[in-house]
């Protein structure tokens, strides 16, 4: 069973079109993808993450974009961006970062695997409750394989004892 978090926007701008996700450990040394390999989700879509086992939680929000397409369709426009991993610019006469706030920096952490929803409005993350199963299709075979073998086992054993 993989561990599984789920996020889904709320009430994103009313032009909205695509949205992009980030996650990171909290070290910020793994960046953590959505699962279906898309670049873009479409703004009604849920990003999964399938977090690999060992990371330290909770997870960073590395970025979150909220984008529409120009007139012309040849080029994204940014209607919302945050990230949660600078507070502050980066001051590039000194090649680190300064004292200048960020205004793109918000406190989005995800605590523990699960199901969530940001909204947008209040720049909240919200959890709504477990991880969601996740379960091959092969396993309801197997276990059925092993208990049909186990009984196959058990039942000429328990006809002698009775017999």
């Amino acid at each position: 069973m993989a561990n599984i978090v789920t996020v889904e926007l709320r009430n994103p701008p009313s032009e909205a079109t695509f949205w992009h996700l980030v996650l990171t450990d909290w070290d910020m040394t793994v960046a953590i993808d959505e699962a279906s390999g898309k670049d873009r989700l479409d703004i009604t879509e849920v990003a999964t993450f399938e977090i690999p086992g060992g990371l330290v939680l909770p997870l960073r929000v590395a970025s979150l974009q909220i984008t529409k397409w120009n007139e012309d369709m040849t080029a994204l426009i940014q209607l919302y961006y945050a990230q949660s991993m600078h507070p502050t610019l980066w001051d590039w006469d000194n090649m680190e970062y300064g004292d200048e706030p960020d205004s793109t920096y918000k406190e989005v952490f995800i605590p523990e695997l699960g199901s969530y929803y940001f909204d947008v409005a209040t720049e909240e993350l919200v959890f709504t409750g477990a991880a969601p199963v996740t379960q091959d299709w092969y396993t309801p075979l197997i276990v059925m394989a092993l208990l049909m073998g186990m009984a196959a086992t058990l039942v000429p054993a328990m006809k002698e004892g009775f017999g």
